[in-house]
């Protein structure tokens, strides 16, 4: 028996004996008290640890519904993921970040990914991220091949429309100036100014 239960066992004897020592009692106070505070300290740490985690777990949920939902995404996941889910046929995470467990009846059960259990969203997330990695990298390149194609195509454009720029050198206040001045001062008055 470890020696604070042997201590802890010491001091249950004295609710069972008729006269009650007084320094055992005293002593027997302040170790339960001592021991009251550690535990009322370590109650409020916990509360500061789950509040924290809560608003993880909601601040992770939301990004990864953006990601899912922007990648229009669903993942296939495996039972060790999400071992409540061992006996389904198929588990699902959709876009919009709901974990769908598709049963061997045929019956489906889904419900967001922020309401289950911490330990299950960190099991999910880890299956998840090297799935999400191909697809970021996959889509990444894609954006990738449009983005090559968008600046071939400006260029080009902006090639074919020189020609048509002479116009344009002059910038269009100027030109309308120059215009109004032809028509409104006579030729010979335009010289002297």
């Amino acid at each position: 028996m470890p020696e604070e239960d042997e201590a802890n066992f010491d001091y249950t004897s004295i609710f069972q004996e008729k006269e009650i020592d007084d320094a055992k009692a005293k002593d027997m106070s302040e170790k339960f008290g001592s021991l009251l505070k550690v535990i009322t300290e370590d109650a409020r740490q916990l509360s500061e640890y789950l509040v924290a985690e809560s608003s993880m777990v909601t601040q992770i949920c939301g990004y990864l519904k953006n990601i899912l939902s922007e990648l229009d995404l669903s993942i296939s996941l495996s039972h060790k993921a999400v071992p409540e889910f061992e006996k389904c046929k198929e588990i699902i995470l959709n876009p919009e970040c709901h974990l769908i467990a598709v049963k061997k009846d045929g019956s489906v059960e889904s419900r967001s990914l922020k309401n289950y259990p911490p330990e299950t969203i960190l099991m999910v997330v880890w299956e998840l991220m090297p799935k999400l990695r191909e697809e970021v990298s996959l889509y990444m390149k894609r954006v990738s091949v449009r983005l090559n194609f968008l600046e071939m195509i400006n260029e080009e454009l902006k090639n074919i429309q020189r020609p048509f720029g002479t116009s344009q050198e002059k910038p269009v206040s100027e030109f309308q100036e120059d215009k109004v001045k032809e028509i409104l001062i006579p030729q010979s008055s335009r010289q002297n100014v």
